[in-house]
């Protein structure tokens, strides 16, 4: 789980913003830990929940953008020394531009805590670094930096993570200046437990997903194993706890004729592309399409209707893309993140969604940005759980929360942002300048 990111000089964040996961102690209210993940061992509540609330360019989506970031820098390896970083860094000082950008993030693994920072240009990685957090005091792990005047690539292993004098001349000669440490040990095949869980959480710890790609004729479980008998249930059962008229569905197996100009384009190309173009395009797995079944007569169970998958309602669909990413991120403890969310779901329904996967949740989390104020009356919502992207009249966005200590404990949460505006959230009309531009394009 992660417990806070910083980013600075980053796309519209000039100066060190963070956003924090730590649950808050409420005047007048308990801490419900149903809500978090809770340490014992270091006393941290974390989040199951975040929103980012903020208006069209307030910078929502650009600090979530860090967390592609991080895995591109991480994860993924640059094969020549000059092959150029993506580096987006503050655009309205030209002092910025010829800076490093910076991200840290603090997280979780096997309840220890831990620091990771780097810093990069579209030329190399200037600093990376990996602390285990300890109470006050930080055990560093490795530290490395890049000496651009003599063009030399430093580590420092500290005495926890120990590696051998032959292990640290091969990683020190495969290291380039614009790979990150993490990932050139991994690809060096040297076994080092502390390395690979670390590397595997910026693999497959955090997921920026878009609900719309979820292929829901592949996705959904079918009856294969006990477990996809019994998830598909769950599924069935919530589509009929939130009125949708679904008793259940079946997922059927179908013939792909692909066209004969792609198959003629794969045979011309090598082997080994002819592979990668089949995995892209999931030409070697089973296809499948999806039929549910509707209950035409309440008094009977038996007087049913089917219905393809493909003339359900945007709605229902959206539950169950959203049903099977929670399930997934809730599975392999991973936090998931949505970027400008708007739900086309009912209210009610997107409520006990979001309930059922905060109670079924123990080391996983959820990240939503949106515009959408409504969702700030939701009883799921903790008001610790809310921050706010504002950008000043320089440019620079930042990073605010609810003051709790204004905030009553039966107020609502809509009240205080929209009528009190305390954050100056809510956009302001310029009713004259509407009336010029309307008048404006009726003369074209």
């Amino acid at each position: 789980m992660m417990e806070s990111l910083s980013v600075s000089n980053f796309y519209c964040f000039k100066e060190k913003t963070t956003i924090s996961f730590v649950a808050k102690k409420e005047r007048n209210r308990v801490l419900d830990n149903e809500f978090c993940g809770f340490s014992p061992k270091n006393k941290v509540n974390i989040l199951k929940l975040i929103y980012l609330l903020g208006n069209n360019g307030s910078g929502k989506s650009k600090m979530l953008y860090a967390f592609d970031a991080l895995r591109y820098l991480v994860v993924n390896a640059r094969e020549r020394h000059d092959d150029l970083l993506r580096h987006k860094p503050f655009a309205f000082d030209e002092v910025c531009l010829d800076r490093p950008s910076r991200i840290e993030i603090v997280y979780h693994i096997d309840d220890k805590r831990f620091s990771y920072t780097i810093e990069w240009d579209k030329y190399a990685i200037y600093n990376e670094n990996l602390k285990e957090i300890k109470g006050k005091n930080d055990i560093e792990l490795f530290h490395r930096w890049y000496d651009a005047d003599n063009e030399l690539v430093k580590i420092d292993f500290m005495p926890k993570m120990y590696v051998s004098d032959d292990e640290a001349y091969i990683i020190k000669s495969s290291l380039l200046k614009n790979n990150s440490l993490l990932n050139i040990i991994t690809k060096t095949n040297i076994s080092h437990s502390i390395i690979k869980n670390h590397f595997t959480f910026f693999k497959n710890g955090f997921e920026l997903v878009n609900p719309e790609h979820v292929d829901l004729n592949e996705e959904l479980p079918d009856e294969n194993t006990e477990y996809s008998k019994q998830l598909k249930g769950i599924i069935c059962a919530f589509l009929k706890s939130v009125d949708t008229n679904i008793m259940s569905y079946e997922k059927l197996k179908v013939d792909v004729d692909y066209p004969q100009e792609l198959l003629q384009r794969l045979k011309s190309l090598p082997e080994n592309e002819q592979k990668e173009l089949r995995s892209l395009l999931r030409m070697d797995e089973d296809k499948h399409i999806v039929n549910t079944f509707h209950r035409l007569d309440k008094s009977s169970s038996n007087r049913r209707g089917r219905l393809p998958l493909s003339e359900q309602s945007e709605g229902t669909k959206e539950i169950l893309r959203l049903l099977l990413l929670l399930n997934d991120a809730i599975q392999n403890k991973k936090t998931l993140i949505i970027d400008d969310y708007s739900s086309g779901i009912q209210r009610n329904t997107l409520n006990q969604i979001l309930k059922f996967f905060i109670g079924s949740s123990t080391d996983s989390q959820l990240i939503v940005s949106t515009q959408d104020y409504s969702l700030l009356d939701f009883d799921v919502i903790r008001r610790d759980a809310i921050r706010f992207l504002v950008k000043d009249d320089a440019g620079e966005a930042h990073v605010d929360s609810i003051n709790l200590s204004l905030l009553h404990k039966n107020s609502s949460l809509r009240h205080y942002v929209s009528k009190m505006n305390l954050y100056k959230q809510i956009p302001e009309m310029n009713d004259e300048l509407f009336k010029k531009l309307l008048l404006l394009y009726k003369s074209l």
